[in-house]
């Protein structure tokens, strides 16, 4: 049995979250900062970490799945300011 085996489920949910955080980058207009260097390394790993530990998960795909592009990321999102900062004005 490999590691990836024996924790499959954890993989799972944790692809499923990267892709959300993905979706909201994306959907705020925060990846394009990340395209262009304007977020560190240690910011950006810490985010990953916010967001694979966030209990909102239901509410975020609810919201990624009504949101228009552009829209600020919602106030229950634990890196809204993090995005809401890296978002073009």
């Amino acid at each position: 049995m490999t590691i990836r085996e024996a924790l499959g489920s954890f993989y799972a949910v944790r692809e499923a979250r990267l892709g959300q955080m993905g979706d909201m980058l994306d959907i705020t207009g925060a990846m394009t900062a990340l395209e262009r260097g304007l977020c560190g390394d240690s910011e950006l790993q810490s985010a990953v970490i916010r967001c694979l530990n966030c209990r909102n998960d239901e509410a975020c795909k609810a919201w990624l799945a009504k949101a228009e592009h552009g829209a600020p990321p919602p106030s229950f999102c634990p890196n809204a300011q993090l995005f809401d900062g890296l978002r073009p004005r």
